[in-house]
C-alpha cells in the first residue's frame, strides 16, 4: 500500500520505539518517510539500528530527515527535552506516535511491586507524557505553522480487551492506555490535536525476540547482537506465535500480521485523511477478538463458492 507521497509534506513528528530491527515503530518511520513527512525523530533506547533505517529511508527515494534520539519514553525530564529540541529545530510538532513498549509474560505468583511499576512506567506513564508534553508541543505555533495542532497516535494492544493474550501487568497497562485517548482528546481539543490509538493483534515483530535476549543477558547469558533479530524473526516466529497464529491460516482472523500493516493505520491517522478521527482505539487485528471462539461454537466454517 502507498499513500501520496506529498501526504505529510512539511510535517515533522517523534515515533518511540523505533529502534528495535523489524517492528512497528521501524514500519512507522519507513511510512512516514514514504509519505512525505519533513522529519521524524526515531526515538528508542538504543540506537544500534538507526543507521540502518536511515539507509533505508534514503533508498526509497524519500528526502525525509531521520535523526535517531536516545530516549527513556518513562523519563519525564528527558520527554520533555527532547520535545523541547524539536520545536525548537523546526518550529513545530505534527504528530507524535507513543509506540514505545516491552514484552511481558510473567505469572502473577512471580510479579511484584518493582516489575509492576517498570512496565507501567514503559507502558502506561509514557503514554501521558506523550500526550501532556506532546500537546504542549504540537501547541507551539511559528512562521512555518501559524495554528495549533496535530495528532497523537498511541499503540494499545488487544491484550487491553483479554485477558489470555499477555500477562496481568501488560495487559492491565494496555487497558489503561486505550482508556486514556478519551479524556486526552478533549483535554487537547482547543489545541486542534488529535488523539488516537492503534490495538494490533498479534504482530511479527522483533520486540519479544529481544526482550528475551535482554533478560538472558541480564540473567548472565552474554552479549546479544540486536542486530541478528530481524533475520531470526523472519525465519521463524517465536514459539508463542506459532500457537496463536499458525503458519498456514485456516482463517483469515488467525493470520500473522506484519509491522507495515499497523503502519499503514498509523500513516492514516497522522494525516488529514483522519481529521474527523478523535478520541478513537481502533482494532487491527484481522478479527482475531471477534473469533476468539473459533471452531468451538460454529464448527468448521467452510468458504463461500465463487459466484
Amino acid at each position: 500500500m502507498a499513500f501520496s507521497p506529498t501526504l505529510l509534506a512539511g510535517k515533522v513528528g517523534i515515533v518511540t520505539g523505533s529502534g528495535s530491527p523489524h517492528g512497528i515503530g521501524r514500519s512507522l518511520v519507513l511510512g512516514l518517510a514514504a509519505a512525505g513527512a519533513k522529519a521524524v525523530y526515531a526515538a528508542d533506547l538504543s540506537l544500534v539500528n538507526v543507521p540502518s533505517l536511515q539507509e533505508e529511508v534514503a533508498a526509497g527515494g524519500s528526502g525525509c530527515e531521520v535523526v535517531g534520539e536516545a530516549l527513556d519514553v518513562s523519563s519525564e525530564e528527558e520527554t520533555a527535552r527532547v520535545l523541547r529540541r524539536i520545536v525548537a529545530r523546526h518550529g513545530r510538532l505534527d504528530f507524535f506516535f507513543a509506540n514505545a513498549g516491552v514484552a511481558s509474560f510473567r505469572p502473577l505468583q512471580e510479579t511484584d511491586g518493582a516489575y509492576f511499576d517498570r512496565i507501567m512506567a514503559v507502558l502506561q506513564r509514557s503514554v501521558f507524557l506523550a500526550i501532556r508534553y506532546g500537546g504542549q508541543a504540537m501547541a507551539v505555533v511559528s512562521e512555518d505553522k501559524p495554528k495549533p495542532g496535530g495528532s497523537i497516535v498511541v499503540t494499545s494492544s488487544i491484550a487491553g480487551t483479554s485477558g489470555s493474550v499477555a500477562d496481568f501487568c501488560y495487559s492491565a497497562a494496555k487497558g489503561a492506555v486505550g482508556r486514556m485517548i478519551r479524556p486526552a482528546c478533549v483535554q487537547l481539543a482547543a489545541n486542534h490535536v488529535r488523539v488516537n490509538a492503534m490495538a494490533p493483534g498479534i504482530v511479527q515483530t522483533s520486540l519479544m525476540a529481544t526482550t528475551k535476549a535482554l533478560a538472558a543477558q541480564a540473567g548472565g547469558g552474554g552479549q546479544y547482537d540486536m542486530r541478528q533479530v530481524n533475520d531470526e524473526v523472519r525465519a521463524q516466529p517465536p514459539e508463542e506465535w506459532q500457537q496463536l497464529a499458525p503458519a498456514e491460516p485456516r482463517y483469515a482472523y488467525t493470520r500473522l500480521i506484519q509491522p507495515d500493516e499497523i503502519a499503514h493505520l498509523g500513516v492514516f491517522l497522522a494525516s488529514d485523511l483522519a481529521s474527523a478521527v478523535n478520541g478513537q482505539e481502533i482494532v487491527a487485528d484481522c478479527g482475531r477478538t471477534l473469533g476468539a471462539f473459533g471452531e468451538t461454537v460454529t464448527g468448521p466454517i467452510a468458504p463461500l463458492q465463487p459466484l
